[in-house]
């Protein structure tokens, strides 16, 4: 099993503590938000883990990590990103935002997925956004599955109302997932070139939630893990105050 942690973005509502500092190197209580992640999935034997960077690339300076530079950060989005680590999307693959903070028990549940493709998902997510008024909810990326817990849309655009979960940035893919992740993509790029896609104005900027509705059109199944709490979204400085107390 290995990790592939997406790190390229800019982090710029956390300013000023992204202001010399990619968002995924922000200490909580000490710790990088990125160190957190390690120390899970290291608990859980994952070791093999990789970083896509992009923004203050030069500030990564962990030993036994792998990294892979997004040169165009500033231009792409999560999806586009994520591909620049293209040669570690073999086998079983655990993919995260890195501007998460979870529990180990989250990773635990994802791992023991035997789907090709599974997403991790939050029933509990709407408790989250109390008081988040720096991040609402609609900046949420909700997502709607079916009674077999397979994922039927997924997007910012799809409304509280209509939404039974949020996806909390991971996913595990096993080698049919991490072909089927290969092989669409390359599909998107070309049928996409210079076109809206799904939520976003080009498939440059798309979100990972874009490409699961253009899989799900496709009839491939994506499963969703369901988990109530035990992480967190860090995106703001209202976030960053919170996540202080998640470990605790």
């Amino acid at each position: 099993m290995k990790a592939v942690v997406i790190a390229a973005g800019l982090g710029s509502r956390l300013k000023p503590y992204t202001n010399n500092l990619p968002k995924s190197l922000v200490p909580i209580n000490g710790i990088s938000i990125l160190e957190c992640q390690f120390n899970v999935y290291r608990s859980l034997k994952v070791k093999n883990i990789n970083v896509i960077v992009g923004y203050k690339k030069e500030k990564f300076k962990f030993r036994n990590i792998n990294y892979f530079t997004n040169k165009d950060y500033k231009k792409n989005n999560i999806l586009e990103s994520l591909f620049f680590a293209k040669s570690k999307i073999r086998g079983n693959c655990i993919i995260s935002y890195s501007d998460i903070l979870f529990k180990r028990s989250v990773v635990k549940k994802l791992i023991k997925s035997k789907d090709a493709i599974s997403i991790v998902v939050d029933e509990n997510w709407k408790k989250a956004y109390k008081g988040r008024t720096m991040h609402p909810v609609s900046q949420a990326e909700n997502v709607l599955f079916n009674k077999s817990n397979f994922l039927l849309k997924a997007g910012k655009n799809l409304s509280a109302k209509k939404s039974n979960a949020e996806f909390i940035g991971m996913i595990k893919l096993n080698s049919r997932g991490c072909e089927l992740f290969k092989k669409y993509y390359k599909i998107a790029k070309k049928l996409f070139k210079n076109k809206k896609f799904y939520n976003a104005k080009n498939i440059q900027k798309a979100y990972l939630t874009d490409f699961f509705n253009f899989l799900i059109e496709r009839e491939i199944k994506i499963r969703c893990i369901k988990i109530k709490n035990n992480w967190m979204e860090i995106d703001t400085v209202q976030d960053y105050k919170r996540a202080q107390n998640f470990f605790k």
